[in-house]
């Protein structure tokens, strides 16, 4: 059940939200509005997408919500068989209604120590999973995610290379030009927006976004 929520006139300073698709910034604001007193969701993309643009055609939703992760503004993870959707520093920018009922989904573990807790991917394509620790509460415009965090949160990120990019298009069966792909965003010291990249194959899946919208100019627009 949706709920309102504030919005802060600082949203619409920050620079990471401001130099990516207009469409992130909605569904930001769209999983206020669908997360628990204390900033939780169920993560379930269909439903996700049919809350906050019913009418809107988007084949590749899960590409915003991977979009969304990268930039450090929300967290997924499972906890048994619960997958979860975390708004980073929700209860910092939201005051819920006193009479709203506690979050029933599981908090986001702060560290992992053992194999029975994973940080999972049901916010991209991918089917893999991968062990790693979570990153720290982040959000706008006070504290987006450091270089320095991600560093430490996540695995160290090496640039692909020509062909690594190009089989992974191969896979997905896109029309990402792999050569322009991996030019662009050595030009731009392999930063999205103002942050660190920390996953180049969710930055191929928002090229690929971008293609499939009929963008002429791929997903450089985006960046810039």
């Amino acid at each position: 059940m949706a709920r309102s929520r504030n919005i802060k006139p600082s949203l619409f300073k920050n620079e990471i939200l401001g130099e990516a698709d207009p469409l992130l910034t909605i569904l930001f604001q769209g999983l206020w509005c669908l997360a628990d007193r204390e900033g939780r969701l169920e993560n379930r993309p269909k439903r996700i997408k049919a809350e906050i643009f019913p009418y809107r055609e988007l084949p590749n939703f899960n590409g915003y919500l991977t979009e969304l992760e990268q930039l450090g503004f929300i967290a997924s993870y499972s906890v048994g068989n619960e997958d979860v959707i975390q708004v980073l520093n929700f209860v910092k920018h939201q005051s819920p209604h006193k009479t709203e009922k506690k979050s029933e989904l599981p908090e986001r573990p702060v560290l992992i120590d053992s194999q029975d807790l994973t940080e999972v991917a049901p916010l991209n394509t991918e089917s893999l999973t991968e062990v790693a620790a979570l990153i720290p509460d982040s959000l706008i415009p006070d504290s987006c995610v450091s270089i320095d965090t991600l560093k430490t949160s996540r695995k160290r990120f090496s640039p692909p290379s020509i062909s690594q990019v190009s089989e992974y298009c191969d896979q997905r069966k896109n029309q990402v030009d792999a050569e322009r792909f991996v030019d662009f965003y050595q030009g731009k010291g392999w930063l999205v927006g103002k942050s660190k990249m920390v996953d180049w194959k969710a930055a191929v899946r928002t090229w690929e976004i971008k293609s499939s919208a009929g963008s002429s100019n791929g997903a450089t627009e985006f960046y810039i």
